[in-house]
């Protein structure tokens, strides 16, 4: 009996968790003043995106809430709509929302060894994969064909111009080993990764990744094995026709 209690206190807590990150998130949101904008979900129609989106995500009152924001990442088809936030490690937003305030949900973070403004050749975040589909939980179905082939980008704002993610390859690692890189020794180097990460893809892509562009590296846990991950790569296009202050190119 003693046992059925616990576990039912167990259960409370971990679904007011749950209620709690989402009622933060919600007001997260609400914060925000967007204005329409026209998502085509092609991949091969970045270019048509571009000239029809008018990106209007005002950060400001993100940087209130947490001065660390450095993007804002949605996707269609699933609950991706979060800010994107910048700490001083890997471990603190694991547990912390956006706001700070401590919660299992954690937050969508961007490695600490990334500048924050996109500009590496390799970008990474982070996302827990929540049992209630909060969170990165849906990137694990881009394992199967037929989600990447209906949802094969998602949408990245930032403070300095927005940007279509096209995905290119999606793949199960050992979280145990480093499999994550930052650097490349030359073009040759990143060409010659992007083709290994296509080539291990959980699906198929023909979005083509030139040596000159940058990627995102999308990354939560999966279930294979004893502390899996599931990494999804995407390609940066921008898709802002005016930058938004220092823009990068």
């Amino acid at each position: 009996m003693a046992g059925i209690v616990l576990f039912g206190i167990l259960l409370v807590h971990s679904n007011t968790e749950y209620l709690q990150g989402d009622v933060v998130y919600e007001q997260v949101k609400s914060a925000l003043r967007h204005e329409s904008t026209e998502i085509n979900k092609s991949a091969e129609s970045a270019d048509v995106t571009a000239s029809k989106m008018s990106a209007k995500m005002d950060f400001a009152p993100l940087k209130k809430i947490n001065d660390g924001v450095v993007g804002w990442i949605l996707a269609e088809g699933s609950v991706i709509d979060y800010p994107i936030v910048l700490g001083e490690d890997n471990e603190y937003y694991l547990s912390h929302l956006f706001n700070h305030e401590e919660n299992k949900l954690g937050s969508i973070f961007m490695d600490y060894r990334n500048n924050g403004n996109f500009s590496d050749k390799n970008t990474i975040i982070y996302g827990h994969n929540m049992k209630n589909g909060s969170m990165f939980s849906s990137l694990t179905k881009y394992k199967d064909q037929s989600y990447y082939d209906s949802f094969p980008t998602m949408v990245l704002y930032t403070p300095n111009g927005d940007f279509i993610i096209e995905f290119f390859a999606g793949i199960i690692v050992d979280g145990n080993y480093e499999f994550l890189r930052f650097k490349f020794t030359n073009d040759m180097d990143f060409q010659d990764y992007i083709n290994e990460l296509k080539e291990k893809s959980t699906f198929e892509s023909n979005t083509i990744v030139k040596s000159d562009d940058r990627i995102v590296t999308l990354c939560t846990c999966s279930y294979e094995f004893n502390n899996a991950r599931y990494a999804l790569y995407g390609k940066l296009t921008p898709i802002s026709l005016e930058p938004k202050g220092d823009q990068v190119q």
